[in-house]
């Protein structure tokens, strides 16, 4: 059975990625990745509850990415997640989920111009608190024939 690990985050960067190299010369960025989840208040009023991703990038696609990487820029990354381990000084065990990405896709609104407005909070809030919320289907099912068996 095949191990399945593949993550999308869309969201703001807190602060400008953090180019560094491994001890080899590898290089590597280090970024925080916000995202917000919309939901209505007992009070009608809407907000947001932010997450914050911790993401890892290695090699030369790290390097040419992180001049892109800057404080308030929404990105969507994707890749896999990694549970990282260690013990401190005190010997304390340690333990952080972070995303080992793959790709980064920056998007095409630029630093700090991506403000959700009220009304796409809203309606964003208020497909989830629908309790009979179904996605739209945008096809038509007489497309598909399944008189015939499947060839595999």
């Amino acid at each position: 059975m095949a191990n399945i690990n593949s993550v999308i985050v869309e969201g703001n960067l807190t602060k400008a990625a953090e180019l560094s190299r491994w001890s080899d010369g590898t290089p590597y960025i280090r970024f925080t990745i916000a995202n917000n989840e919309y939901y209505k208040k007992e009070n009608g009023e809407y907000e947001s509850i932010p997450s914050f991703f911790d993401c890892q990038c290695k090699g030369a696609y790290a390097e040419s990415m992180s001049k892109h990487l800057l404080k308030g820029r929404r990105i969507t990354v994707e890749g896999r997640l990694k549970q990282q381990r260690w013990a401190d000084d005190q010997g304390v065990k340690h333990s952080a989920v972070v995303v080992r990405v793959k790709e980064i896709s920056l998007s095409p609104f630029g630093n700090n111009s991506f403000r959700p407005s009220e009304e796409g909070q809203q309606n964003e809030a208020r497909r989830y608190e629908e309790d009979n919320y179904q996605p739209e289907n945008n096809y038509d099912a007489s497309m598909f024939d399944d008189s015939e068996e499947i060839p595999f």
